[in-house]
């Protein structure tokens, strides 16, 4: 005879280990084990034989703030924001894909999730680094006055010519420009170095001068790098790190 399964929240509150609401949120936290063994997984299910238990709250190695910021790897194909084409980059913010060096200790749970703002946002096409943060001055802050940096692959022949040319727009579909450095890097590649993201903007630069960008990564935001962050993966922001 099949043995009957139960939800793990529902088995917990039966046991009187917690109340329904805080169930979910301490089974993400890692907090509960099953025979011995972490289950962090929502929805998982168990027998009434099992052996379910609350373990005591881990050690931040920092104190998780109130509001937090998030550093995430995007690969193409995912987008920046909710009403874009594309994959979610919420999808991506698994303990899965968590970076193995994000040593925190910090919880994300999944009512957080709708808090998050996305101030630099980074095209469908593009890669590279993109924060999600609950604080509402430093993406203002992002969104303004942070330096970014990108890496641009490119097909095409560009002259010195054509670089000085792509140097030169102070506008941009009826927006004044802040001023930005493009550095040639290879002969298929640009260094692109600007204090406002605008999706659009660099394919049109690129068009301008009759190259085709084949990709484009943002490498850097302030004082933030992407570092070693693997494609696809996130991290918390440390309270130490500045942009």
């Amino acid at each position: 005879m099949t043995q009957e399964l139960i939800r793990l929240s529902k088995r917990m509150v039966e046991l009187g280990l917690c109340s329904r609401r805080e169930a979910d949120e301490l089974i993400e936290m890692g907090r509960v084990t099953v025979d011995g063994n972490v289950v962090d997984q929502l929805g998982s299910r168990v027998s009434a034989e099992q052996k379910v238990q609350v373990s005591s709250m881990k050690m931040s190695v920092h104190k998780q703030p109130d509001r937090v910021t998030l550093l995430l790897n995007k690969p193409v194909g995912y987008a920046a924001w909710p009403e874009a084409e594309g994959k979610a980059w919420v999808d991506l913010l698994t303990s899965e894909q968590r970076d193995a060096q994000d040593k925190t200790g910090f919880v994300l749970l999944k009512k957080h999730l709708p808090h998050f703002q996305v101030p630099c946002g980074l095209d469908t096409t593009a890669s590279g680094l993109l924060v999600l943060t609950q604080d509402g001055r430093l993406g203002r802050s992002l969104a303004t006055e942070n330096e970014q940096e990108y890496l641009l692959w490119f097909d095409g022949e560009l002259s010195a010519d054509a670089l000085k040319l792509m140097n030169s727009r102070t506008k941009f579909d009826g927006q004044l420009l802040k001023p930005y450095k493009i550095t040639r890097q290879s002969d298929q590649q640009l260094r692109i170095v600007m204090r406002a993201g605008l999706p659009e903007f660099l394919p049109a630069l690129c068009e301008l001068v009759e190259i085709q960008m084949r990709s484009c990564k943002r490498i850097r935001i302030g004082r933030i790098a992407l570092s070693s962050l693997p494609e696809g993966n996130w991290r918390f922001l440390l309270g130490n790190e500045r942009f």
